[in-house]
């Protein structure tokens, strides 16, 4: 397969094994997910070349940011999220008559050999889920091995912010299945507990509040999906269940993550299924996640860069950049914390009726999310167990110097527009006689950082 494709089937072997005993609640009530103990999963991806050393993604690891930040978008809901913690590339090995490697996987067989490549030679972590992002396959774009591992490969056009899949194939990781049907205990229509035909938590995903659905919506002989409007995403049929029961099945249920209806897949899980994803988690019946969990104090921390302490400015390059998908919130904060407070302390002080700096979880410019110099970082989820403050970790260095700024003289000596802005270069605002050289008078100092942070002082000078 030379012609780059990229399609949206996975393929993930259905499990049709029952479920472990005393592991799922098969509930759909919100109140059952505990706010006060989010999960914490690390989560590295890996970007696989041909041969040579090429690959047609250039960008990819700036994609893999755009992927994490999807799956704490769709899993932060459930209390489940995910900690970053890198990207790196490895060439394939040469294989015999195939110059692509495993960088083209032809059928899934070849996935499993790319991960036995991949852990035999020091390509996975032990600690976090690993994602293997293929150039892309003969007729699937995501797979994992397994329900309940940590693994899992996308095509790398998937991890694209726009795509679906890396929702889907982390989905089965956490033991979540197809809402569709397959198995020959077929799934009933009826939501109903109380029905003597109710089926709904033994058979097909075991998720109550996603909608028993055929085996197939797609019609191979058109590559089309006949009984769904593509525009409404309704759909149209008249399937029934295997006791003649017509299918009730809503736009919602065809744009679930987990549905066979391609055209319509969204971004998006029912309650259901992130209860029954969060208690695989806290279960670990087969011992695979308790390895690759790690604490809320982690996200509190940067994935890449670090902070500047005291010598040379550093390099834009070089700052701490947090990860996306979270809103975060900067708030003004002191004192001295030359490096940030411990996640633990929160004897600092912080407040101020506006942050200095506000992140949505949908930024896409990943450069801006920083730790600004003097600021504390709060981020939007509950921490209960931590006497419910969640700004933490105080950055509040007075070591660096500022790129430049100003001195500002009130003429009048009290505040008002009779001003007088003397801007000043590095050399000037950095300049320690600046405050002694100035004459009696009300003055307010203030000096511009590289990381985008300002210093406000406000002076009341007499005569010397």
């Amino acid at each position: 397969m030379n012609a780059q494709t990229l399609s949206e089937f996975c393929a993930t072997l259905e499990d049709t094994a029952p479920d472990p005993a005393n592991v799922y609640s098969y509930s759909t009530d919100p109140a059952t997910l505990d706010d006060c103990q989010p999960i914490v999963v690390n989560i590295f991806f890996w970007g696989i070349n041909r041969p040579n050393g090429q690959n047609d993604y250039p960008d990819r690891e700036h994609m893999t940011l755009e992927t994490v930040a999807n799956l704490n978008i769709v899993y932060n809901e459930f209390g489940i999220y995910f900690k970053y913690r890198g990207y790196e590339e490895f060439d394939s090995p040469a294989l015999p008559n195939d110059a692509n490697g495993h960088y083209i996987l032809e059928s899934p067989s070849d996935f499993y050999a790319l991960t036995t490549y991949a852990a035999n030679n020091g390509y996975k972590k032990n600690d976090a889920f690993n994602v293997y992002a293929y150039g892309w396959g003969n007729g699937f774009g995501g797979i994992s091995p397994s329900h309940n591992a940590t693994i899992s490969g996308l095509s790398s056009g998937h991890l694209a912010a726009e795509s679906r899949v890396p929702v889907h194939e982390i989905g089965h990781n956490l033991n979540i299945r197809h809402t569709r049907s397959c198995s020959s205990s077929c799934e009933h229509v009826t939501r109903d507990p109380n029905d003597p035909n109710f089926n709904a938590d033994v058979t097909a995903d075991r998720v109550v509040d996603t909608a028993a659905m055929p085996c197939s919506l797609r019609d191979p002989s058109c590559d089309c999906y006949p009984d769904i409007n593509p525009l409404t995403c309704e759909y149209i049929g008249d399937g029934e269940d295997c006791q003649n029961t017509p299918y009730d099945i809503y736009p919602e249920d065809l744009k679930n993550a987990m549905s066979n209806a391609n055209d319509c897949s969204e971004n998006l899980l029912t309650t259901g299924q992130g209860i029954r994803a969060r208690e695989a988690l806290i279960a670990d019946t087969q011992g695979n996640y308790a390895p690759t969990l790690t604490t809320i104090e982690s996200l509190y921390e940067p994935y890449a860069g670090e902070y500047y302490d005291v010598g040379p400015e550093q390099g834009p390059k070089d700052k701490p950049l947090f990860q996306p998908g979270f809103n975060y919130k900067f708030y003004r904060c002191c004192c001295d914390y030359p490096q940030p407070s411990d996640f633990n302390d929160v004897s600092f002080e912080y407040g101020g009726v506006n942050p200095i700096l506000s992140i949505s979880k949908y930024e896409t410019d990943f450069d801006i999310i920083t730790h600004p110099n003097h600021t504390a970082i709060w981020i939007d989820m509950e921490l209960c167990d931590y006497n419910g403050q969640n700004v933490r970790k105080c950055y509040d260095n007075w070591s660096r110097e500022a790129d430049d700024g100003s001195v500002t003289k009130f003429n009048d000596g009290v505040f008002n527009t009779n001003v007088t802005v003397m801007p000043k270069d590095s050399q000037g605002i950095n300049d320690p006689d600046l405050v002694n050289d100035l004459g009696p008078g009300l003055y307010k100092v203030e000096k511009n950082y590289n990381d985008g942070s300002t210093d406000e002082t406000v002076i009341q000078k007499n005569n010397n």
